[in-house]
């Protein structure tokens, strides 16, 4: 089955990746801009059967019309193993900064996450294989992109997963409105995976066992609340990005 990709951030990603081709690209009729100069440019280049539709035809196939007036194929999305997760680990030029999503259900959720997770420097995002969102075309819409330059590594069992990071050496910090430490006193800058809960129960009570820590994000106004999984996330994120520029700006 083909992955369908959509949106004309995301299209423009999937066309510069050589290594990882489309099947095709469509383009509503009466589609124009720059960005199809673009597209058309890139396709062409990369051998990429390009085709025009009409509108309607795209919303059907993207299940929204929300698509931009483009969209393209590409085989099944392809998880990474967690065996490529743990092997990969030495290899990495900079400390680890991995993402652990603890079963997130909601596709824009997922896929805001994944665009704060590329953005901010991790190298990848870990999901569970069960009761959990997926990359789906909306994921791969709200992440802009960024799917076709982060890894995303499903695993069986998250807290195991999580277990044998913590022993070949990363720390696991996880994070929840109530706990008692807060994300800005947190050291972030060695390796380490940051656990984000999910929408309605955060952290499960295994995954947050694996945890070295769990820290809050101070809010000015916690009478509403948590903010919401991705938010938590990119905040969590680029608190990390900031410490590890910091650090390396001291040294």
């Amino acid at each position: 089955m083909s992955k369908i990709i959509y949106g004309r951030h995301p299209v423009l990603a999937a066309l510069r990746q050589a290594d990882n081709p489309l099947e095709e690209v469509i383009v509503a009729q009466g589609a124009g801009g720059n960005w199809l100069i673009e597209v058309r440019r890139l396709a062409r280049a990369a051998g990429v059967r390009l085709r025009v539709q009409e509108r309607a035809a795209l919303d059907r196939v993207c299940g929204t019309p929300n698509h931009q007036g483009i969209m393209a194929r590409r085989g099944s999305y392809t998880y990474r193993s967690e065996t490529e997760l743990l092997d990969g680990l030495e290899g990495l030029e900079s400390p680890a900064l991995l993402v652990a999503a603890d079963g997130l259900t909601d596709p824009m959720n997922l896929g805001n996450l994944c665009r704060s997770a590329f953005a901010a420097g991790a190298q990848g995002l870990i999901i569970p294989k069960d009761r959990a969102a997926g990359v789906t075309p909306v994921v791969a819409k709200a992440a802009a992109g960024a799917l076709e330059y982060l890894a995303v590594y499903r695993v069986t069992n998250l807290a195991d997963c999580l277990r044998r990071l913590k022993e070949a050496g990363l720390t696991i910090i996880g994070t929840a409105a109530e706990a008692q430490d807060n994300i800005w006193d947190t050291d972030l800058t060695g390796p380490l995976v940051l656990v984000i809960g999910s929408e309605d129960k955060g952290l499960r009570p295994r995954v947050r066992q694996q945890c070295d820590l769990v820290a809050a994000i101070p809010m000015a106004r916690p009478v509403i609340g948590s903010l919401n999984a991705a938010t938590s996330g990119a905040v969590a994120l680029f608190e990390a990005r900031r410490q590890r520029l910091n650090k390396a700006i001291s040294y």
